[in-house]
């Protein structure tokens, strides 16, 4: 003769979907949490690095503009001239190009070659690639910006109207290579505009 436990306790079917359900969401919740934040801290870490990309640049540049005179600034649209900057620009009239010459030192656009880790002088097509790593160099290849920014567009502006103003357009972007997710990249491109004036001579 059989005898059934009828106080035997246990789960069932619904019992169980409803609370896989609700672990599940709590999972899914808990994960978007995780990963927004990680995005945000990694959007704090992207701007800092622009930030600090473009002030570098700005110092290096205008402290040789500012130590510089009118006859020794210049810019020039001629990527394969790289030695020589013998553009002399009409005075009251604004000029465009994408090497900017002052005294012996040149400011261009240039691509990284990921073989011999050189850089070679860049034109804006060069720089479309989002795998691709331009930064702006000085004469001597050396780079002005660090590994974590991509220069995507580059562009310089003279005018002088009494005083010698230097207009540096660029956009940047974060590098890829740092395991920076491309929609990141993407959301992430900064478009920087800044004009800096030679000290005028009051004398």
């Amino acid at each position: 003769m059989k005898i059934f436990n009828k106080n035997h306790l246990a789960f069932t079917l619904i019992e169980v979907i409803v609370a896989v359900t609700i672990l599940s969401i709590i999972l899914i919740s808990v994960m978007s949490i995780y990963i927004t934040s990680t995005d945000i801290n990694l959007k704090t870490d992207i701007t800092r690095a622009l930030q600090q990309n473009v002030k570098s640049v700005v110092e290096v540049i205008a402290e040789d503009i500012r130590k510089s005179s009118k006859k020794n600034i210049s810019v020039e649209m001629d990527k394969d001239n790289l030695w020589d900057c013998t553009l002399t620009p009409t005075w009251n009239d604004t000029k465009s190009g994408v090497k900017l010459c002052i005294w012996s030192n040149q400011y261009y656009l240039a691509v990284k070659d990921i073989a011999t880790w050189n850089y070679s002088r860049a034109e804006i097509t060069d720089c479309d690639d989002i795998e691709e790593h331009c930064t702006i160099v000085k004469l001597n290849n050396k780079p002005l910006m660090n590994s974590w920014v991509d220069v995507k567009n580059l562009e310089f502006k003279i005018s002088d109207n009494w005083v010698k103003k230097v207009t540096i357009l660029m956009t940047l972007q974060p590098a890829i290579w740092k395991w920076i997710k491309p929609n990141l990249i993407k959301e992430n491109r900064f478009h920087f505009q800044t004009t800096i004036s030679e000290r005028p001579n009051l004398n």
